[in-house]
């Protein structure tokens, strides 16, 4: 017995393919993303941009936003 037979080693895993690369890649980025959105800043920019704007029928999505 050598003084390698007794450690454990993980199987291999199988590398991921394009897609997957791809996939997991995305799927990061937007969680990272929404972990480091500042709600705070948002909200305020949305009220101001309300002040400002004048209000229109292609705003009425905005009505209806949910917030978290």
């Amino acid at each position: 017995m050598s003084e390698t037979d007794s450690i454990r080693t993980r199987p291999r895993v199988a590398r991921l393919g394009f897609v997957e690369r791809i996939r997991f890649r995305l799927r990061a980025e937007r969680e990272i993303d929404e972990l480091t959105r500042d709600h705070a800043r948002e909200d305020r920019i949305r009220a101001e941009a309300a002040v400002r704007l004048a209000p229109g029928p292609w705003r009425v999505g905005e009505l209806f936003r949910r917030r978290p």
